[in-house]
């Protein structure tokens, strides 16, 4: 008779057990998925920033360039270099 009471609270023991493993398991999953979603947001956030500094740059370059008279803009508002008339950005390709 008492290895039937055991053999119950065993059983019982096991089943609360198996309850919070199975619902931290949920939990952890609800944390994954909303850490995901964090993490693409900080990713986006993270993208306009670096164009952001890549305009910003790419400004400060174009502001120099045309300070030591390297380039100059045409008549339609496009960079081009002084010496070859070549527009900025074109560089030279080998087909």
């Amino acid at each position: 008779m008492v290895i039937i009471w055991i053999l119950i609270g065993l059983g019982a023991l096991i089943l609360v057990l198996l309850c919070l493993w199975l619902r931290a398991r949920r939990n952890a999953r609800i944390e994954q998925i909303a850490y995901g979603l964090r993490r693409d947001e900080d990713a986006d956030q993270q993208t306009k920033t670096n164009i952001t500094e890549m305009q910003a740059e790419l400004v400060d370059a174009i502001t120099k360039l045309e300070k030591l008279g390297l380039i100059k803009q045409d008549e339609w508002g496009r960079w081009v270099w002084v010496e070859s008339g070549t527009f900025l950005g074109s560089g030279n390709q080998n087909n």
